[in-house]
């Protein structure tokens, strides 16, 4: 009888104990770097330089608006459609420039450029966390890294705190190729600021070795946000 009343009590105990277990919240998982809702819009300042050994040098300033229209499923998943608009500057209408698509499931955020998935954001967040950017797609390894959360940045839109930062390339080797990619992302708000500089130098002969042959560099700053 005691030993009965023993294994009463000791399940007792379990189910109490598996009652008080509590799932992460989203927060703490890291979803709010990457809100998805119907209507949100986020517009950038985008400045753009493209660089070639055959061409002058262009130079291309534009902003670019990022609106959440609808929604679709696949695979029990659910799917955000983003229209992407473009105009020269502010006095200037909206026009349609792409359509991408993007979903957040439990462990990733993924969004679709071009028909191509990309992993931008791994769940849950964590400091020095590794991954690879192109799981889901047919392209090479390409490994992007949180290398910093909870850092401050000012933009036109506002000063933003407790941002997660990730670096989806690091090579800063100006002797043959240099790749610099870079995201921010803010919490409850989304991407706020993104910089790349791709670069490829003459590496053929002595005399020509560091010279800048092709390459292009790509700032994207947040200017307004909010719902439509």
């Amino acid at each position: 009888m005691k030993m009965r009343n023993y294994f009463v009590c000791a399940l007792a105990w379990i189910l109490i104990s598996c009652s008080d277990t509590k799932l992460p919240e989203p927060n703490q998982i890291g979803f709010s770097y990457f809100p998805l809702e119907i209507g949100d819009f986020r517009s950038y300042q985008v400045s753009k330089i493209t660089y070639s050994l055959f061409a002058a040098t262009d130079t291309s300033n534009y902003q670019l608006k990022q609106l959440v229209v609808d929604t679709f499923s696949t695979l029990n998943q659910i799917n955000y459609v983003l229209h992407r608009f473009s105009r020269e500057k502010s006095s200037d209408s909206w026009q349609l420039d792409s359509v991408w698509t993007t979903r957040r499931t439990q462990n990733h955020a993924i969004v679709v450029e071009n028909n191509i998935p990309f992993v931008k954001m791994v769940f849950p967040v964590r400091q020095d966390k590794i991954w690879d950017g192109n799981l889901f797609n047919a392209l090479p390894i390409d490994e992007y890294q949180v290398t910093e959360i909870g850092g401050t940045l000012e933009t036109p839109a506002g000063t933003f705190v407790d941002n997660l930062t990730i670096f989806e390339n690091y090579d800063p080797d100006t002797l043959i190729f240099q790749d610099i990619r870079q995201s921010v992302y803010a919490s409850n708000i989304g991407l706020v600021y993104k910089y790349s500089n791709i670069l490829d130098f003459c590496n053929t002969t002595p005399g020509c070795l560091g010279t800048l042959e092709f390459g292009t560099k790509f700032e994207q700053v947040l200017i307004d946000y909010g719902e439509e």
